[in-house]
């Protein structure tokens, strides 16, 4: 698996772990290996974008679970080496060593603004950078898995839990978000947006497909639930205009600073998407339900988990990460 310190990585790692799976997991900075103290894991050093490792990294396995990338929505020139030559450098590296099964962590991102559902015929238009590499890393896929490969795209929603950015900066006591929360988006929790991963890969299915849990919800409703299970929420909405001229401003200090930023341009545009999805698409396939079908139950687990953790975003990681 890559990407097994990210958000969405950690979960996977331990499903995989509580399912007696052993899995191997590719790991970019050694200081990050601490996560995986309590797992019983194969841990393995490497880069998507130095080929020799990779070979190594996927040798004898059968299945991969791919969720490396730049973990931003900077601009396209900044997520594309990860996002698409990253990927398929990985991909090669799988050919080689005979890999059956791959699953590869797409995004709705790919998508632009869509009021209906978005479902299995719904066209990729990228409104932002992130959104195009990620369409470019499934073209590139598809053209270089073998004919015998299962390749999974799992195109997934806005991924929400206890260690997630958002949950971070509600641990802070301040959210701050742009425009005036009325768009939709698909949501899904981190657990089953892991669990999902982890049966593509294990069953075999191929395809592509956009998934989220049962009820899309507009970013009101969102934090609505959150205020509703959560007495010290507090929620600062920037105004559209104003975010969307702030951010390039804070992604070039950022540039100039030689810092990457959690805050650009396409962060805000791809926050003021309507990006619904059709219920129970991929979940059917794959004979699974969702644990957590709306945020109703999804936010107040969330909250329940997050007494538990200590977590720093990647890109925020300048020392060690620690579970408290």
């Amino acid at each position: 698996m890559t990407g097994a310190t990210g958000f969405i990585g950690l979960e996977v790692a331990q499903q995989l772990a509580d399912l007696g799976r052993r899995p191997r997991l590719l790991v970019r900075r050694h200081q990050r290996g601490d996560l995986f103290n309590r797992l019983d894991a194969e841990i393995v050093e490497g880069d998507l974008l130095s080929p020799g490792g990779l070979d190594r990294a996927v040798e004898g396995v059968d299945e991969i679970i791919h969720l490396a990338a730049r973990a931003t929505f900077e601009r396209y020139r900044r997520v594309r080496p990860s996002i698409v030559d990253g990927s398929l450098r990985l991909m090669q590296a799988a050919r080689h060593a005979g890999v059956s099964r791959f699953a590869f962590a797409s995004s709705l991102l790919v998508y632009g603004s869509n009021h209906l559902p978005i479902g299995a015929d719904t066209a990729p238009a990228p409104r932002i950078g992130y959104g195009r590499a990620k369409v470019e890393a499934e073209i590139a896929l598809r053209a270089a898995a073998p004919a015998e490969m299962k390749l999974a795209i799992i195109r997934l929603p806005h991924v929400y839990g206890s260690r997630s950015f958002l949950f971070s900066q509600l641990r802070r006591g301040l959210v701050v978000t742009p425009g005036d929360g009325r768009n939709t988006h698909g949501h899904l929790h981190v657990a089953d947006a892991a669990r999902l991963l982890i049966a593509a890969a294990t069953q075999g299915w191929s395809g592509t497909l956009p998934v989220a849990d049962d009820s899309p919800a507009d970013w009101n409703r969102f934090f609505d639930v959150l205020s509703r299970n959560y007495g010290q929420f507090r929620r600062l909405q920037i105004p559209s205009s104003v975010a969307l001229c702030g951010a390039p401003m804070l992604e070039m200090l950022a540039a100039v600073r030689g810092r990457p930023t959690l805050f650009a341009g396409d962060t805000v545009r791809g926050w003021l998407l309507n990006l619904p999805v059709e219920p129970g698409l991929l979940w059917r396939e794959l004979g699974l339900r969702p644990l957590h079908p709306t945020i109703e139950t999804g936010i107040p687990a969330s909250l329940d988990e997050a007494i538990l953790f200590r977590w720093r975003h990647p890109l925020l990681d300048s020392a060690e990460v620690r579970f408290a």
